[in-house]
């Protein structure tokens, strides 16, 4: 049955649309069957006419999947005025996803649109956790509009911490921040931690690097996202990762930090869809 869906572009009806700003949604699609995926996986979402794009799972519930799109291009300009009852072709799961250990304790730092794939990753942890368990979000965005499914978490049994860069809610700053400050406390009454982590990836460095500074790189899991992925398959080489050779699409999107230490360009540049670098502002 998964061959099915992951070769070939699976046309599914949309079966319900939220819309959270003015350039922000979130999809739910119904899928003919049950199958297993994990957090950080993503799905190559088709609009028929215009192109295919890569978008990380936000949510997945039996045979319920979303996604949460933003338009930053053509087909997600397309994807978000798409209405109730329309068709879009699903290929996938691709990719490798975070690595889940329920029972550990987790802190998960979430910046701007990384927020969704982290959010699947919550629904996962908070329907095992147990009552010694500690699940620690840091979310930042740019204002409070930009804070995604912020109600849904403060609903769910763990520790949330909002950031926003002009201080219209919560911790003014970014998330990265917040993490520096809370870590060394988790640290200390949390020996068992895991990191997951996702967003920009000038932001993702510095997540890197305060994990590292606190000697916890191991046990970070980094999801790169906002990489640009076309193939899915890891052959056209324009999301392949500089020194290490691993391709985006295949490999990840989700490493452990002490696997992007060995990355040269991690945080300093990316790749346009024909392949070329450009450095990040």
């Amino acid at each position: 049955m998964n061959d099915i869906l992951f070769n070939l572009p699976k046309c599914l009806t949309i079966r319900n649309k939220e819309s959270h700003n003015e350039k922000t949604s979130t999809l739910t699609f119904s899928l003919p069957f049950e199958y297993s995926i994990r957090p950080g996986q993503y799905f190559m979402l088709w609009v028929p006419g215009v192109d295919e794009v890569p978008i990380s799972v936000s949510g997945y519930h039996g045979t319920h999947i979303s996604f949460t799109i933003c338009d930053v291009g053509s087909a997600s300009r397309s994807l978000n005025n798409k209405g109730h009852t329309e068709l879009i072709g699903l290929r996938g799961p691709f990719g490798n996803g975070f690595e889940v250990e329920y029972g550990k304790n987790a802190l998960i730092v979430a910046g701007g649109m990384g927020i969704a794939p982290l959010r699947f990753l919550i629904q996962c942890l908070t329907s095992n956790i147990t009552s010694s368990q500690r699940i620690v979000l840091i979310q930042g965005a740019k204002t409070c509009n930009d804070l995604l499914f912020r109600s849904e978490f403060e609903r769910l049994p763990i520790e949330t911490n909002f950031c926003t860069e002009d201080g219209s809610y919560g911790f003014k700053g970014f998330a990265s921040t917040k993490m520096d400050l809370l870590l060394g406390d988790l640290i200390q009454s949390d020996f068992n931690l895991e990191i997951f982590a996702c967003g920009p990836e000038i932001f993702l460095k510095k997540v890197l690097y305060v994990a590292q500074k606190n000697k916890i790189e191991k046990n970070t899991q980094i999801c790169l996202a906002d990489r640009h992925i076309r193939c899915g398959f890891g052959i056209c080489g324009s999301c392949f990762l500089d020194d290490i050779g691993l391709s985006l699409c295949r490999d990840g999107p989700v490493f452990r930090g002490s696997v992007l230490l060995e990355v040269t360009d991690f945080g300093q540049y990316g790749r346009k869809s024909n392949g070329l670098k450009y450095q990040f502002h």
